[in-house]
């Protein structure tokens, strides 16, 4: 699709006619016009007022796709079984992407994480099952079912399963990064 044609579609989507996105980026309505049906071309600096004006990254103008859609069904997930410790589900998908989400069952006495666990970039964690301790500098709170936390993954931090039963969660990374799982040294 071309630059012009996803001005078109992403301006109509929005609901915005020519004159209202001619008014806002101070370029005349023929301009714009003739960008759309790929009649003329138009300098980066134009590009920029028109994705600032519709709120979309410029990226969506210059890529073809920035990434297709990828299923990742239940019983195809890749997974990963320590010995007699967690399994870990990767639930998003595999490769080159910016987000990881995976599903860890924590049995008794294991941890995601430990003293000096830090990675590029931003964690989520919500807690499905079971109570688990979350721990970053002079915070720590015990998180149970339902509850979530978002933190700066590049403080040191752990998640671990300080109760006499199984925690299952889910873990957003961004960017993706291998997650470390130890076991509790004291249980």
């Amino acid at each position: 699709m071309s630059i012009g044609s996803k001005i078109k579609n992403y301006r109509q989507q929005v609901n915005m006619n020519i004159s209202k996105l001619a008014d806002e980026t101070g370029l005349s309505c023929g301009f714009i016009s003739q960008v759309e049906n790929d009649k003329v071309s138009l300098s980066l600096e134009s590009l920029k007022k028109i994705s600032s004006t519709l709120k979309i990254p410029i990226k969506n103008f210059l890529e073809d796709q920035l990434f297709k859609p990828e299923l990742v069904r239940k019983n195809l997930r890749p997974k990963l079984k320590l010995a007699q410790g967690p399994e870990i589900e990767v639930l998003s998908a595999a490769f080159g992407r910016q987000l990881q989400v995976l599903m860890v069952n924590l049995p008794s006495g294991y941890q995601a994480g430990n003293s000096t666990h830090t990675h590029d970039g931003e964690e989520f964690i919500t807690v499905l099952q079971g109570k688990v301790k979350i721990t970053q500098g002079d915070f720590s709170k015990t998180l149970e079912e339902g509850d979530s936390i978002h933190l700066d993954s590049t403080y040191p931090h752990l998640c671990q399963n300080v109760d006499d039963t199984p925690a299952k969660v889910i873990i957003a990374l961004t960017p993706p990064t291998l997650l470390p799982i130890s076991k509790i040294d004291d249980k």
